[in-house]
């Protein structure tokens, strides 16, 4: 085998395809990255067994071939290449599995492994590609993330949501103390669909699709497997099995009391709040809401911060406390000037949502001290 590259084409696409790399695992070949230049292009695969990428990568195939080389040490080494306009890099492989890698006047010589005992990626049947933007799918990743659990006791809350209906896309994540909730529609309708995805899968993802409203991404849902396609670039992952949460049983339209805000000031506001609870993330934010106000407080060890914002009311007064963190987590996710909080009694979930409910982030209370509360 022996190719040449731009070094920055191949830098790109050692840094796709080294999120799929196995960092911990006995099988040392799943520490490799695959270049594979038999079927007429160059291809990187990445692959840590439930999830994989694969990404066509520009080059010229002098002589085609095959080879898996350590991902880590192969990209440092590429990484510290000399790069001059018009410089080419080669690697070429020799016949005892030797791997040299030139470019001007540095040379690496390093053990190929046979790519044979590379796992290939599994086979996802493409039937129906449901299309959405990657500039919108990168959003609704971020922005409904931050509520995932760690997975160590519940594997389904440590993944996230996809559901299709019609022209409806939806993702949810909850972690039993909130849950959020984004949707788009889509420019088609597609027959239902639906998939617990990783969030590890999800969060990579998101790192490596840059593309705009007008750049997309083909989704494949199969049994088992979820597969994105975009550009160059295709990723599977394996799903997390079982049934999701009834998160629609969990949602609720009734309300007691509600207030507009300016999301910018009471972000800003609670962020403040935060400094006297850094060594204590349980210490509750208390909410007064009361004649067209909304009072903030936070009490602590470290002291005390009082805040407050005049608001639009609607219904009864309130005295209510959060977790300030999972406030900020949602306020800081939504791009309006102005946020709609719903609530009925102390011991229920706020509901953060706009009319269309493109977005809803339900946030569950904590219980505080009423006796400190003036």
């Amino acid at each position: 085998m022996k190719l040449y590259f731009q070094k920055n084409d191949l830098i790109s696409a050692i840094q796709v395809v080294g999120r799929a790399v196995a960092s911990k695992t006995t099988i040392s070949i799943m520490e490799c990255i695959l270049i594979d230049a038999t079927k007429g292009q160059i291809v990187l695969i990445g692959n840590k067994s439930e999830f994989g990428i694969e990404s066509i990568c520009k080059g010229e195939i002098a002589e085609p071939g095959k080879v898996a080389l350590e991902a880590k040490l192969f990209q440092e080494i590429i990484k510290r290449l000399p790069q001059n306009e018009g410089t080419k890099l080669c690697i070429e492989t020799e016949d005892n599995g030797n791997c040299i890698i030139r470019c001007e006047k540095s040379v690496f010589k390093i053990m190929g492994r046979n790519a044979d005992e590379f796992p290939s990626l599994p086979i996802v049947e493409k039937q129906e590609a449901v299309v959405v933007s990657q500039f919108s799918l990168r959003n609704m990743i971020n922005q409904t993330i931050f509520s995932t659990a760690n997975g160590e006791n519940n594997k389904k809350m440590a993944g996230e949501y996809f559901e299709i209906k019609d022209n409806l896309f939806s993702v949810n994540s909850l972690d039993g103390h909130r849950i959020s909730i984004r949707k788009t529609c889509l420019k088609d309708s597609y027959s239902e669909q639906s998939a617990i995805v990783p969030k590890e899968v999800l969060a990579d993802l998101s790192k490596i699709m840059s593309g705009g409203l007008d750049d997309m991404v083909e989704m494949y849902f199969s049994k088992q497997y979820l597969l994105f396609h975009y550009e160059d670039t295709t990723v599977i992952t394996q799903l997390v099995e079982g049934e999701y949460f009834h998160v629609k049983q969990m949602l609720s339209t009734d309300y007691e009391t509600k207030i507009i805000v300016n999301r910018k000031q009471l972000l800003e506001d609670i962020d403040r709040a935060r400094i006297m609870a850094r060594d204590n993330d349980k210490q509750p934010l208390i909410l007064k809401i009361a004649e067209d106000n909304l009072s903030l407080k936070i009490i602590s060890d470290l002291g005390r911060m009082d805040a407050e914002i005049p608001v639009k009311q609607e219904g009864k007064d309130l005295l209510i406390g959060f977790n300030p963190n999972f406030l900020i987590d949602a306020l800081q996710n939504i791009d309006e000037e102005e946020v709609s909080l719903y609530f009925t009694i102390p011991r229920s979930p706020v509901f953060i949502r706009d009319k269309e409910e493109s977005y809803i982030y339900m946030i569950l209370p904590v219980n505080f001290n009423a006796d400190q509360v003036e």
